[in-house]
């Protein structure tokens, strides 16, 4: 079980990193209600930690975007 909570944070935090939209978040947030209610518990946890990981993978992928400017000369005095 750990083993596939683990495989299930990794998996959505790179889906969040694929994606970077905030608007990616609202789905898999609505989704942890239902699953809660018709799968039980353990479901509706599973999916409150996939939603974490992809608000991670989200947030990593704006923080990289922010950091990386491509126009900016390197230690160099480069530019690309």
């Amino acid at each position: 079980m750990a083993v596939v909570v683990l495989l299930l944070l990794l998996l959505s935090a790179f889906a969040g990193l694929a994606a970077g939209r905030r608007r990616a978040l609202i789905p898999p947030a609505a989704a942890v209600i239902p699953c809660t209610v018709v799968g039980g518990v353990a479901t509706g946890g599973l999916a409150l930690l996939a939603t974490a990981g992809l608000a991670a993978g989200v947030h990593l992928h704006r923080v990289v975007a922010e950091t990386t400017d491509l126009s900016a000369p390197d230690s160099r005095g480069l530019t690309p």
